[in-house]
C-alpha cells in the first residue's frame, strides 16, 4: 500500500505530539494498538493503511517543537513513558521539520501566539495565506511520494462564529476570500478550504466551525473528497451517549442532566476565555435531546485547572423519575489523559478516510458519526446506533452482512475510484 501523508493542524500541540509518537510507537512494535477502534475485530476485515505508512507534517502558529512537547507529556504530566519519547526522538525531530507556519488572525483571543513575528507571516491577504497553504500540502506530498495528503483538525477551539448569506455558497464565500474580508472567515475555515481546493480530505476533530461551512462542504463535492467533523468525542460526552439510551430504553425520565468538567494543558487554557467555551459548550450540551428523544434541563460547566496539565476530570449528577413517580438519580466520575483518549481516534479517522478516498467516496462520511459529538449529518446520538454506522459501512465494503451487494452496487457505480492528483 502506498504512503499516505497526515497533515496536522495544531501540528505542535500535545495531541498532535501523541498522534505521531503513538503511530510510530505502533510502527515500531513499540506498542499495541489499544485504544484504536481500527484494531478492534468489528473493523478487522477492513484493508487499513498501516500506522508505518503515514508520514507527517502539519502548520502551527507557534514554533514549540514536537520534542518539547512530548518530553513535557513525560516530565510533567506522566502520560507517557520517558523512554518511549527517547527511542522515538529522531522520529519526532523528522516531523518536527515539516512544520510550517499557520494562520491565526481571527481564531480568537486566546490563540494568538506569543512569538507569531518569529513564526507566522504577517501582512497576508486571505487569498495570499490559501495559496500558501495549499502549497505546503501539494509539496509534502510531492516530496513525501505521498498517494494523498488528509488534513486534521487538532488545533485549539475558536469561538463562535455566526454564519451569513457569504457562508451559504461557494462562489459568495470564495468572493469573501477573494476581496479579503478578514470578519467573515476564522482560521478553521481556511484551512479547510485549502485542503479542499487542492483535492485532499478534510477532518474536524474541534468544536471549531471549520466544515460546517456549506460552501465548504460545496467545495469539498465539487473536487469529490471525503470530509467529516466536528469534535471528537473522548470522555464526559462519549459516557453519556452510551448511558442516556439507557434511561430512554428503561422508560426512565431523565429530570436532569448536570455536567462539571475540570481540564488543564492548553486546551484548558483557552477554553477559560468565555468566548472560546461557548463552542465547546454548545457541542458537549447538544447530544442528550438526540439520544433521549426530548430536551431534559441539563448544564455543562468546564473549568481551567492549570496543576492538572493533560488530565481531565468530569463529574455527572443524573436525576431521573421511574415507576411511581420516584425519583432517583446516578453520578459518575470519568477522568482520563486528553491526548492518549484523543490521539488513537486522530488515527482511526485517517485510515478510515484514506480507504473511503481510496474507494471513490466523497462528501461527509456519516458512518464515522460516533468518534464526532456533533456528527455532520447525523440526528442519532445514542452511541450503540452510531457504531453501528459504522459496522454497517464495513459489512458494505466486505461483503460480510445484508448491505453487502449494496455496497458493491455503489462501488462499482457512482463511487468510481478517484484518479490521484498529479504531483
Amino acid at each position: 500500500m502506498s504512503k499516505i501523508g497526515v497533515w496536522l493542524i495544531g501540528a505542535q500541540g500535545s495531541l498532535a505530539s501523541t498522534v505521531v509518537l503513538g503511530a510510530r510507537a505502533v510502527a515500531r512494535r513499540l506498542a499495541t494498538g489499544g485504544g484504536l477502534v481500527t484494531e478492534s475485530p468489528e473493523l478487522a476485515l477492513l484493508p487499513l493503511v498501516a500506522a508505518g505508512d503515514l508520514a507527517f507534517g502539519g502548520w502551527d502558529i507557534a514554533p514549540t517543537g514536537l520534542v518539547e512537547r512530548a518530553r513535557s507529556l513525560a516530565r510533567d504530566d506522566a502520560a507517557i513513558a520517558e523512554s518511549l519519547v527517547t527511542e522515538l526522538e529522531a522520529d519526532l525531530r523528522a516531523v518536527e521539520a515539516r512544520v510550517r507556519p499557520g494562520f491565526a488572525d481571527g481564531g480568537g483571543p486566546a490563540n494568538r501566539p506569543a512569538r507569531r513575528d518569529a513564526f507566522v507571516p504577517r501582512g497576508e491577504s486571505l487569498a495570499g495565506v490559501v495559496e500558501r497553504l495549499g502549497d505546503d500540502l501539494d509539496r509534502f506530498r510531492r516530496e513525501q511520494r505521498l498517494e494523498t495528503v488528509i488534513v486534521v483538525n487538532v488545533a485549539a477551539t475558536e469561538p463562535s462564529c455566526e454564519l451569513t448569506r457569504d457562508h451559504q455558497r461557494l462562489d459568495r464565500f470564495r468572493r469573501a476570500i477573494q476581496n479579503n474580508r478578514r470578519a467573515l472567515v476564522t482560521p478553521s475555515m481556511v484551512y479547510a478550504y485549502a485542503a479542499l481546493d487542492r483535492g485532499f480530505p478534510y477532518v474536524n476533530f474541534t468544536p471549531s466551525v471549520g466544515i460546517e461551512v456549506p460552501a465548504l462542504r460545496e467545495l469539498g463535492l465539487k473536487h469529490h473528497v471525503p470530509f467529516y467533523g466536528r469534535d471528537g468525542k473522548t470522555g464526559e460526552t462519549l459516557v453519556k451517549t452510551a448511558l442516556a439510551p439507557m434511561f430512554r430504553a428503561r422508560n426512565l425520565e431523565v429530570l436532569s442532566w448536570e455536567g462539571f468538567n475540570i481540564l488543564g494543558g492548553g486546551d484548558g487554557r483557552v477554553l477559560a476565555d468565555p468566548r472560546h467555551k461557548r463552542s465547546k459548550v454548545r457541542s458537549k450540551a447538544s447530544v442528550l435531546a438526540g439520544a433521549l428523544g426530548y430536551a431534559p434541563h441539563a448544564g455543562v460547566r468546564i473549568e481551567y485547572v492549570p496543576s492538572l496539565g493533560n488530565w481531565k476530570t468530569a463529574w455527572d449528577f443524573v436525576h431521573f423519575r421511574g415507576f411511581l413517580g420516584t425519583k432517583m438519580s446516578l453520578q459518575f466520575v470519568w477522568q482520563g489523559c486528553d491526548s492518549i483518549l484523543a490521539a488513537p481516534l486522530v488515527l482511526d479517522l485517517v485510515r478510515l478516510t484514506d480507504f473511503a478516498q481510496r474507494h471513490g467516496e466523497a462528501g461527509p462520511m456519516t458512518h464515522l458519526a460516533c468518534f464526532f459529538k456533533d456528527p455532520l449529518g447525523v440526528a442519532e446520538h445514542s452511541f450503540v446506533e452510531q457504531f453501528r454506522l459504522l459496522t454497517d459501512y464495513v459489512a458494505r465494503h466486505t461483503g460480510n452482512g445484508r448491505h453487502a451487494s449494496n455496497g458493491r452496487a455503489a462501488r462499482n457505480g457512482r463511487h468510481a475510484k478517484r484518479k490521484p492528483r498529479a504531483g
